[in-house]
């Protein structure tokens, strides 16, 4: 049994199992707190960027950004899926890494260096349409799987799904019961597959 299989039935046992009452109320206290922004999900979460900082960095989504800014932009989870769903509609591949690259990175000054490292390689458009292609036909794991070690510096962390505009609905803090089970992991359910070509 690979990883994953291990933890997909991690996943299944942890959907049939509940939550205990305590972790049900702190659950609903955080969400009607500080988590409230993660009510409806994960994809508002954003991070700090500086545009200017990118400004090598090709191709460059046309959803972000001008890279002339120089002061800090935010990209959220949401941001990036478009973007990505946008990229991918155009086949442009490439853009999609640099939306997620960016979002991956924030402010991390080394990020666009190491980024135009990865672009430069010439493997990188082929390995990059290719896995599109397989995720389209597919599905996420076998583009996940025909990924690793295809391109120089481009590392599991880039080429993982990120959080979709869908997301799953959470319960209230009124309304939150001990018989509220556990969330299983929500990669699989953040994968929509791509329409075919």
């Amino acid at each position: 049994m690979g990883r994953q299989d291990l933890a997909d039935a991690l996943d299944d046992e942890l959907g049939k199992r509940l939550l205990p009452p305590t972790a049900v109320r702190a659950l609903g206290r955080w969400l009607a707190g500080s988590g409230a922004q993660y009510v409806t999900g994960a994809g508002g979460h954003a991070v700090e960027y500086v545009p200017a900082q990118w400004s090598g960095v090709e191709p460059w989504p046309v959803e972000l950004p001008e890279r002339s800014r120089t002061g800090t932009a935010r990209i959220s989870r949401d941001q990036v899926a478009a973007s990505t769903r946008g990229a991918a509609e155009r086949s442009q591949w490439s853009e999609a890494l640099v939306a997620s690259y960016v979002w991956g990175q924030g402010r991390t000054g080394y990020g666009p260096h190491r980024l135009k490292e990865i672009l430069a390689e010439p493997t990188v458009d082929d390995a990059l349409a290719t896995a599109g292609a397989t995720l389209r036909a597919e599905g996420a794991v076998a583009a996940y799987h025909g990924l690793q070690g295809a391109v120089k510096g481009l590392g599991p962390a880039f080429f993982t799904p990120s959080s979709s505009t869908s997301s799953t609905s959470a319960t209230s803090s009124t309304s939150a019961t001990s018989s509220t089970r556990a969330t299983p992991s929500t990669w699989r359910r953040m994968l929509r597959p791509l329409p075919a070509r």
